[in-house]
């Protein structure tokens, strides 16, 4: 008997020791530091575009203030506003309803406006050129690079998403799964920068359970678009050289099942009631640094218990989550933010980390006269310092 008990503890541990190293790849989060930037009195952060990018001076934050507008460029060493791009309303230069930028170089910006155009701005806000998006076969109604979807942009040929319909109340199945999700534009041509639309499309299993949203964000990683669906757990990855699906790829939050299954028009709160019950998906950021991807979702909860309007905790939801998934996109590590510790939308990947946004109004601790970001590392990743 005693030996049978020996054999059974050996064999246990050997199978400790076996789950121990299958998963000695999980990362676990932890808090590296803080970046906190004062601002000026006429500054207003637009949560929904902020863009990191370097150059040989250091480096830098392009933000949207949206007193002005302007887009305010930000170092990150001094914490100082190095540059004031204008965004005109009127005049020679007017860009129109603005949607959303992408910094493509250290003297050109790309701007997303609304009738559907694609303006290339100067750092004075001088437009250089623009060009309209349009397709008889597949009608732009919506243009956007915010942090959901920004623009995609290799030096020459820019990549930018149609997430949208004009009413998912009376889109069937098969509508949604045959719109094409992603046109290109060749900037590098100047005689032809019409539309080029890639045969990408939505799984036609889309509404296997019920319609729900087809909302989407997205990541780039070299040559490979990354596509997140925030009600399908499956990622999709696209191929830039054939411009098609290469494979989806499962990739599931522990802390989402299931989705808001849409029945009919909304009444009042309840969509947002809905929703606000239901998880879903978020943004998709990818980690050049450390090879990496981070998947944001937002959990489902109890609206009732938080004493906030079902409006307020739409905004800005009290539980974030964060995906780690290594560049095959296998899920490797999963943190939960709780108790409204970040602000929806609001997270960039910098050389030190994972940049996350914790000026949610919610907090008792909200200070608007600061841009405040915790910067989180995750064990088991490699950093330069």
């Amino acid at each position: 008997m005693k030996i049978f008990i020996s054999i059974i503890v050996l064999l246990s541990l050997i199978g400790c020791s076996k789950k121990k190293s299958e998963n000695q790849n999980i990362v676990y989060y932890k808090k590296h530091g803080q970046l906190q930037i004062a601002v000026y009195e006429k500054f207003s952060q637009d949560r929904d575009r902020t863009q990191y990018f370097e150059t040989d001076s250091g480096e830098y934050l392009a933000v949207w203030n949206k007193i002005g507008p302007a887009i305010e460029i930000i170092s990150l060493q001094d914490k100082l506003s190095k540059a004031r791009i204008p965004i005109f309303k009127d005049g020679p230069d007017r860009v129109g309803v603005t949607n959303g930028f992408f910094i493509a170089s250290q003297d050109s910006i790309l701007l997303a406006s609304i009738p559907p155009t694609v303006f290339i701005l100067d750092f004075q806000g001088k437009v250089k050129s623009q060009t309209s998006i349009n397709n008889p076969e597949n009608v732009v109604n919506y243009l956007t690079s915010t942090n959901e979807t920004p623009f995609l942009f290799n030096g020459s040929t820019l990549y930018g998403a149609q997430p949208f319909f004009k009413n998912i109340y009376q889109i069937n199945e098969s509508e949604a799964s045959n719109s094409k999700l992603i046109y290109t534009i060749n900037l590098a041509n100047k005689t032809d920068q019409e539309a080029k639309w890639l045969p990408v499309y939505r799984p036609k299993d889309v509404w296997k359970d019920g319609k729900k949203s087809v909302d989407f964000t997205w990541a780039d990683r070299g040559d490979s678009i990354i596509i997140s669906p925030n009600t399908d757990h499956r990622l999709s990855v696209i191929s830039k050289e054939s411009g098609e699906l290469v494979e989806n790829i499962e990739a599931k939050s522990k802390s989402i099942d299931d989705f808001r299954i849409i029945n009919g028009y909304p009444v009042g709160d309840q969509a947002v009631i809905d929703n606000l019950t239901k998880g879903h998906y978020d943004l998709l950021l990818q980690d050049k640094y450390r090879d990496v991807f981070y998947r944001f979702y937002f959990v489902g909860i109890n609206w009732e218990e938080y004493g906030l309007s079902p409006m307020e905790l739409k905004t800005n939801p009290p539980k974030v989550g964060v995906m780690v998934l290594d560049k095959n996109l296998n899920v490797i590590g999963e943190h939960l933010f709780e108790n409204h510790e970040l602000e929806k939308w609001n997270y960039f990947v910098g050389r030190g980390g994972l940049y996350v946004s914790t000026n949610n109004p919610n907090r008792d601790d909200f200070d608007e006269n600061f841009l405040r970001y915790d910067i989180i590392r995750f064990e088991g990743l490699e950093y330069e310092d």
